[in-house]
C-alpha cells in the first residue's frame, strides 16, 4: 500500500481552496511513476504522469474544463510542469519525493 504524506500547507495554502485543484494534485500523486518506466512508448520518470485530459477528467469526475484550469493553476503555482502534444500530457509533480512516505 502506498502512503502520501501531505504537510499542513496543503490546507492552508491559497492555491488549495479550490477542491477541483485539490482532488486532482492527489490523483496526480497517485498515478504518478514510482520509477522510470515506458508507457505506450514514452520514457517515463519518476514523479511523472502519462495522461490526457479525457483519462484525468474520468478517473477525478470532474469535467475537462476543470482539469484543464486546475493543470494551468498547478502550473501556475509551481507545483507541476507540463509537456502537451497533440496525443498525450506529461505531467511532472515538482518535488514528487517530498510527498512519498
Amino acid at each position: 500500500m502506498d502512503y502520501l504524506k501531505l504537510g499542513r500547507e496543503i490546507v492552508e495554502g491559497r492555491h488549495w481552496r479550490v477542491a477541483a485543484r485539490f482532488k486532482l494534485f492527489v490523483s496526480l500523486l497517485f498515478m504518478a511513476a514510482e520509477e522510470e518506466c515506458c508507457v505506450a512508448g514514452v520514457q517515463i520518470v519518476r514523479g511523472q504522469v502519462l495522461c490526457s485530459l479525457a483519462t484525468l477528467s474520468a478517473r477525478t469526475f470532474l469535467t475537462v474544463k476543470q482539469v484543464r484550469n486546475a493543470l494551468a493553476a498547478l502550473r501556475k503555482a509551481g507545483v507541476i510542469e507540463l509537456r502537451t502534444t497533440h496525443r498525450y500530457t506529461i505531467v511532472s509533480i515538482c518535488n514528487y519525493d517530498s510527498y512519498m512516505i
